[in-house]
């Protein structure tokens, strides 16, 4: 049976409401139950739902933990630029977007990554936000969401901290962030993960661009599966084709194997990688002209447009 015991209900209503809903033969004696046992100034109000037949023992248990909370899940998947992930939200919440956005920026949410001035500008949010399935109580606001999946990712990242030590070609932890992004946007398997990040360390340390696609997509703001020639002339601190080192902030969301694979540390000499399999299999390779030969037959077995 569904009941509801109201706020500062008495012993016996609390016994009557029961008795109505047909839980319990006697209110008269169920009243007398739970004084003698200290339980009547410690039921709990809400909306219950009940099964028939249960002892007195049992129904008491019930209102001394208190209803169910109401809760949801919420998830937002890895890859997602910030923007992305901040509609999957709305979608699931029914929280209107630009009020998210006002939410993450007014200063009501916090991380380590960025200074009081920095947290108000939304590009500076991007990659902050741990996907992960989340439950939240229904009445959770965007800020308690938010911090949650700030928090989650300062989390997973501490807990691998604890074993491992930051790889010492990274200048900065937020370094960490970005490469990250980087990986997850590339890589579409996790054994190349490990690769892909010795990739981008190999070319930092040669000072060559990273020249990755994916950082022209984000700069452009299209999701597509071809770059042209002509998207590599975007004027963007994004364009890693036309500035060298790392772009200002993470490029998307990321999960753990994509830090993992940074925590890897391999210690390769690959400089080029291509997608030479649809079902996401990577080669690797030092040779510029093994490079292009894997893409001029990476195109012609239709892996690549």
């Amino acid at each position: 049976s569904f009941i509801n015991i109201p706020v500062g209900s008495s012993a016996a209503e609390i016994s009557a409401i029961l008795k109505n809903a047909e839980l319990i033969d006697s209110s008269y004696a169920f009243e007398i139950y739970i004084r003698n046992e200290g339980y009547a100034d410690r039921l709990r109000a809400g909306d219950y739902e009940i099964e028939s037949n249960l002892n007195y023992d049992a129904i008491v248990n019930i209102l001394l933990i208190g209803p169910p909370l109401k809760t949801f899940e919420l998830t937002t998947t890895e890859g997602l630029w910030l923007s992305e992930t901040i509609e999957s939200i709305a979608v699931q919440t029914g929280y209107d977007y630009s009020s998210l956005v006002n939410t993450l920026t007014s200063g009501s949410v916090q991380s380590k990554y960025l200074t009081d001035e920095s947290l108000k500008e939304i590009t500076n949010w991007e990659g902050l936000l741990f996907p992960d399935t989340y439950k939240f109580s229904v009445d959770a606001d965007g800020a308690e969401i938010f911090q949650t999946m700030v928090d989650q990712l300062e989390f997973v990242i501490n807990n691998i901290k604890k074993s491992e030590n930051i790889p010492s070609w990274l200048q900065s932890e937020y370094e960490l962030l970005i490469i990250a992004s980087l990986i997850e946007t590339e890589a579409k398997l996790d054994e190349d993960r490990p690769l892909v990040a010795s990739v981008i360390r190999n070319r930092l340390e040669l000072g060559m661009p990273l020249q990755l696609d994916s950082t022209i997509l984000y700069a452009l703001g299209e999701r597509r599966t071809k770059v042209l020639l002509k998207d590599l002339q975007v004027d963007s601190v994004y364009n890693t084709y036309k500035y060298n080192n790392l772009p200002p902030t993470p490029i998307s969301s990321f999960g753990k194997a994509s830090i993992d694979g940074i925590f890897q540390n391999l210690d390769t000499k690959f400089i080029y990688y291509l997608l030479t399999d649809k079902n996401g299999d990577m080669t690797f390779t030092e040779s510029y002209e093994e490079f292009i030969n894997l893409k001029n037959k990476a195109k012609n077995e239709g892996v690549i447009p």
